[in-house]
């Protein structure tokens, strides 16, 4: 098949969605099909991948949406068996819904509904939202694809989509990139570790506090993009700055889990978060907010932990501390975490969407 796929921005590491989308495509160049990506910034060349630049505007609070309108002018849909779009879009045959709604991610991240006063300090909120309001009231797709229950609960309750109209395919993870065999055994404290750019989202401020009340021998490992500096100042007022380490970003994420005996991800909001299945993949278990799609396919208890509130010390500490104080169901939980990661792989997802892809070519008349 034919097919293009839509994304602001071409990069293997950035986010995300730009990671997904670069993961599907060299899964459908591997199956064969002729692969063309439409973006506005490219980072790097993928071989087997055509590239189109969508010009326009790339810069200030307005760039998505003149991207949205550029594409929708640019991308030739009627040339290929299946456009596939990503993020906030105007024009496709497959709109894949990967970062939620941008109203509840507001809501969740900042504790409540923000007012007129926020968003006439933040132009960019505004503009996400109404940019999201036109797509959704267009039904500008064939099909709409959600990444978690919780964003297609959220697509139906803000932009009253029906849910029988929101098909659920989870992400899935490379199983052999992340496996087992990268883990490092050691003994001493408990190792966590923390994955995420943009900590405040992520839930850095709730796992310090949490694991300040946690007893037991554990250290801290965080990785990822952001100003650490307000984080360090939280863990030394709250006495374990000793115990927590500030990585920064890191390319070797296999590695990173491998050196981990457990994934503490108190996330305030996530539309799926597939550092919990790579975590997973590698044999680790998995302390997970309910805020994360991810936690769908989490059996709490089992291989895993599911969080209900990551605002709530307690119940976080609890989860952590029952994680630190028992090696054994450790090992126990990741093993189950391995299986369970196994039933989510990335191929897995691949193949379900080509299935999607398959059924729109036919509806458009190309097979």
């Amino acid at each position: 098949m034919k097919v293009a796929l839509v994304v602001y921005t071409w990069s293997e590491t950035r986010g995300g969605v730009e990671r997904y989308v670069f993961d599907l495509a060299r899964g459908l160049v591997a199956r064969g099909h002729e692969v063309h990506v439409w973006s506005r910034r490219r980072e790097g060349e993928t071989p087997g991948v055509a590239f189109h630049e969508v010009r326009g505007l790339s810069f200030g609070h307005l760039k998505y949406t003149a991207f949205a309108k550029d594409a929708a002018r640019a991308v030739p849909v009627g040339d290929y068996d299946c456009v596939h779009g990503f993020g906030r879009a105007f024009t496709q045959d497959l709109l894949r819904v990967g970062g939620g709604c941008h109203e509840e991610y507001l809501r969740q991240t900042k504790g409540k509904t923000p007012g007129p006063i926020w968003f006439l300090l933040h132009p960019k909120d505004r503009a996400l939202i109404r940019l999201e309001q036109e797509m959704f009231a267009k039904r500008c797709w064939r099909r709409l694809v959600c990444i978690s229950r919780r964003v297609a609960e959220e697509v139906n309750r803000i932009h009253g989509v029906p849910l029988a109209d929101c098909l659920v395919i989870h992400n899935g993870t490379d199983v052999e990139k992340f496996h087992p065999r990268n883990r490092e055994a050691a003994a001493g404290p408990a190792r966590l570790l923390f994955v995420g750019s943009g900590f405040e989202r992520k839930g850095l401020e709730q796992a310090l506090d949490a694991l300040a009340r946690v007893k037991g021998a554990w250290r801290l490992r965080v990785v990822g993009r952001g100003d650490a500096g307000p984080y360090a100042a939280q863990a030394a007022r709250l006495g374990i700055a000793d115990r927590v380490e500030f990585a920064g970003p890191q390319s070797a994420m296999p590695q990173e889990y491998g050196r981990a005996d457990a994934l503490l991800f108190p996330t305030l909001y996530d539309a799926f978060g597939t550092v919990t299945l790579e975590a997973m993949a590698t044999g680790i278990p998995v302390v997970v907010s309910r805020q994360a799609g991810a936690s769908e396919v989490v059996t709490h208890g089992t291989d895993g932990l599911v969080v209900e509130n990551p605002r709530d010390a307690a119940e976080l500490a609890g989860a952590v501390e029952r994680l630190v104080a028992d090696p054994a169901a450790r090992e126990t939980m990741g093993a189950a975490a391995r299986a369970a990661a196994e039933r989510n792989t990335i191929d897995a997802n691949i193949e379900k969407v080509v299935a999607l892809y398959r059924e729109i070519a036919r509806e458009k008349g190309r097979v």
